[in-house]
């Protein structure tokens, strides 16, 4: 895809956005190909049901042979493809690259056979799993599930509360985390807070990927990891009913089993 740029603004590129707009009325607003990827779910505010089914379209016609719409599949899946990468290069030690190509390669045949027949729903979520799972086999479950949530997503569609991870909630330490981060952003937890946290206890990096990637000191990622900590404790507690007594049952805050945080010692 590193010819993409180039090819977004060739005649071809603006043909094949004519040939979609002109059979589909959901392609129809749609003027180029960066339009097209905004469409299919890349700007949040596009509703999700339209973008899948604008992704269906695509591949759909990808699947009839159209390689044009399988190239914008891609495109749209890029982002996602690169986070799984690097998921999977850093704890199998495999370099980001080759990963990435692999994934790359694997989601271009996951695109032209797709089965629309069988699977018209969740077309991005479909493809993303079946190129990582063509790649590196079947991902457990905590990381299919928790691999790809962003801030805004646990803000907006979390259930998870900190009761759900006591002593009768999830047992692997990824959920628990992820239910967690759940709670403590619903209850205030800052954005980068959450975004510190998922990145060192879902996604992996150490403090010293961190340092390198954001142009820091490795101390000072360090450092905001113990305030994330702190700050993920302090609104967790601020939320913990005082005044009344908890419901016949339920765990108490000083019970409830949470998961060890990267250097939270």
């Amino acid at each position: 895809m590193r010819d993409w740029a180039a090819w977004s603004q060739t005649d071809r590129a603006a043909h094949a956005v004519d040939r979609w707009q002109s059979v589909s009325a959901l392609m129809a607003p749609l003027t180029d190909v960066e339009e097209v990827i905004d469409g299919c779910g890349r700007d949040p505010a596009v509703q999700a049901v339209v973008a899948d089914r604008r992704l269906l379209f695509l591949v759909q016609a990808a699947v009839a042979g159209d390689v044009d719409a399988a190239r914008v599949v891609i495109a749209r899946m890029l982002p996602a493809l690169v986070s799984k990468a690097a998921a999977h290069a850093r704890p199998g030690g495999l370099d980001l690259d080759t990963a990435f190509g692999e994934l790359v390669a694997a989601a271009w045949i996951v695109v032209t056979t797709y089965p629309v027949v069988r699977r018209p729903a969740k077309v991005w979520i479909n493809v993303l799993l079946d190129s990582e799972r063509a790649v590196f086999g079947r991902p457990r479950k905590a990381d299919r599930m928790s691999v790809l949530l962003s801030p805004s997503f646990l803000a907006r569609h979390a259930t998870a509360t900190v009761a759900d991870v006591g002593n009768d909630g999830p047992t692997d330490p990824l959920l628990e985390l992820v239910g967690l981060l759940a709670a403590g952003r619903r209850a205030g937890l800052s954005q980068p807070s959450v975004q510190l946290l998922l990145d060192m206890g879902v996604h992996g990096f150490t403090s010293q990927q961190l340092a390198a990637r954001d142009g820091i000191t490795d101390r000072a990622v360090r450092l905001r990891r113990r305030r994330a900590i702190s700050e993920l404790s302090g609104v967790l507690a601020l939320t913990t009913p005082t005044s009344t007594p908890p419901p016949t049952g339920a765990p108490s805050p000083g019970s409830l089993r949470r998961p060890a945080l990267a250097g939270a010692a």
